[in-house]
């Protein structure tokens, strides 16, 4: 019987030994590859999450603007962010005329929000608003308002919202002078923080606006996710 040369022997098993690392590394490749898809799929499912929690808490920051929430849970209580008080107080609160807003304002001192109620002072034309940065909200949570455990299926301390009161100086001229409370625009801004380790967020801002003070659905113009 014819023998295989002795050459022949010595490649089988470095032959092998190629071909299982050959299969290892592909092993490694696809499971690295599966691993990377499933990090991606929960950053992104994350990210929706945090985004549409932050939708949710917008009519929560409506409520607290018309006051349908503090006087459904405290109805014999006095409503401290619907009414100025005298002058010995000094909560910040939401203002109905341009005299209240002046009112919060000095209130507010140094401080741009408060609770959540904020008047801040517009930029100059030719200068970039730092407010329609997340960066400078994500900073701001202690001047915010947080939204408690009870309207949140994610827990306490993941969202905030602070309310901008603006005077729409569009229409102060004709309300002055019909002798009625001026409107005013309501800057929404709502921070959502998300559940993984390394949690992604959201800062969603819209503006809304009443037509009157007993308006208690108002209108929504705009819409936007901040981004840096």
């Amino acid at each position: 019987m014819r023998q295989a040369p002795p050459c022949d022997k010595g490649l089988a098993l470095p032959t092998v030994m190629v071909m299982l690392a050959l299969a290892s590394v592909s092993t490694l490749l696809a499971w690295r590859h599966l691993w990377v898809n499933e990090v991606l799929l929960k950053t992104e499912a994350d990210q929706l999450r945090t985004q549409h929690k932050a939708q949710a808490v917008l009519p929560l920051a409506v409520q607290d603007i018309v006051g349908s929430a503090s006087a459904a849970s405290a109805p014999s209580m006095p409503d401290l962010r619907h009414t100025p008080g005298d002058n010995t107080q000094t909560h910040p609160f939401f203002p109905t005329t341009l005299a209240e807003r002046d009112l919060l304002r000095q209130r507010l001192g140094n401080d741009v929000c408060r609770a959540g109620i904020c008047a801040v002072t517009p930029p100059l034309p030719d200068k970039a608003d730092p407010f329609s940065l997340p960066t400078t909200w994500k900073s701001m949570t202690a001047s915010a308002m947080p939204v408690s455990a009870s309207d949140t299926p994610y827990g306490a301390e993941t969202a905030w919202y602070w309310v901008d009161i603006q005077p729409d100086s569009t229409q102060i001229p004709a309300a002055a002078s019909a002798n009625s409370t001026p409107p005013f625009i309501y800057r929404i801004t709502v921070l959502a923080n998300g559940l993984l380790p390394s949690s992604s967020s959201t800062v969603l801002q819209t503006l809304w606006t009443r037509a009157s003070l007993s308006d208690t659905r108002g209108q929504r113009h705009s819409w936007r996710i901040l981004q840096d």
